[in-house]
């Protein structure tokens, strides 16, 4: 993967500063990670693998209300879960796959069952009825890939060093109002993306999948 020194380089070579005399790495990471944030969000709208992620089956002990220590830590916003039979090991197994129902709230007044059935999303947490008995749950969710905070630090986005180059000079133009630098090196930010996009689908874009 690359570094965001690449595409730290990329900005500084743009914007005619390749000494580093005005451009520094303190002054231009912040407006990596904005550039980061967005790569990420535009990445999501083009329903990209690289920001989608799926859980381990994780064991949701009898009576619990959510995953607790247990929710993935790059979880951004779940979009399935699926629940499991359990059984006591070893081998600890899980079995007998269900889709889980998405819930805007919780239903009242519904006793626990052997089944877990619903979920909702409440204050950044994946919250459940609760089952009398233990149950296995897997999530797929939206994930937060980490944006550099060092020049030494990966990008998380392969080729992303592409879009982040362009688009973090253009907000350093931005930022000394040079906002016809501005346009110009969004516009090539925008035209790259296409690359990065590609570049995400790894064997799919062979295949001609979606």
């Amino acid at each position: 993967m690359a570094l965001a020194s690449i595409a730290l380089t990329q900005a500084r070579t743009l914007l005619n500063d390749d000494a580093a005399t005005l451009w520094t790495d303190v002054a231009l990471l912040p407006k990596l990670a904005i550039a980061h944030q967005e790569l990420q969000s535009m990445l999501w709208d083009q329903n990209s693998p690289v920001v989608r992620e799926e859980s381990s089956t994780l064991l949701v002990a009898i009576a619990a209300t959510d995953l607790g220590v247990l929710q993935p830590a790059d979880l951004l916003v779940p979009f399935r879960l699926y629940e499991y039979d359990y059984a006591v090991g070893p081998p600890v197994v899980y079995s007998n796959p269900v889709e889980m129902t998405e819930m805007i709230f919780l239903p009242l007044g519904v006793a626990a069952t052997t089944k877990l059935i619903y979920w909702a999303w409440r204050e950044e947490k994946i919250i459940f009825i609760g089952s009398t008995v233990a149950r296995g749950v897997r999530v797929q969710y939206r994930k937060s890939i980490t944006a550099p905070a060092t020049a030494g630090a990966e990008i998380g986005i392969t080729l992303g060093e592409v879009y982040l180059g362009p688009r973090t000079a253009a907000l350093g133009a931005m930022s000394v109002g040079n906002m016809e630098v501005h346009n110009s090196y969004t516009q090539m930010a925008m035209a790259n993306f296409a690359r990065v996009l590609a570049a995400q689908r790894g064997q799919q874009t062979a295949l001609g999948g979606a």
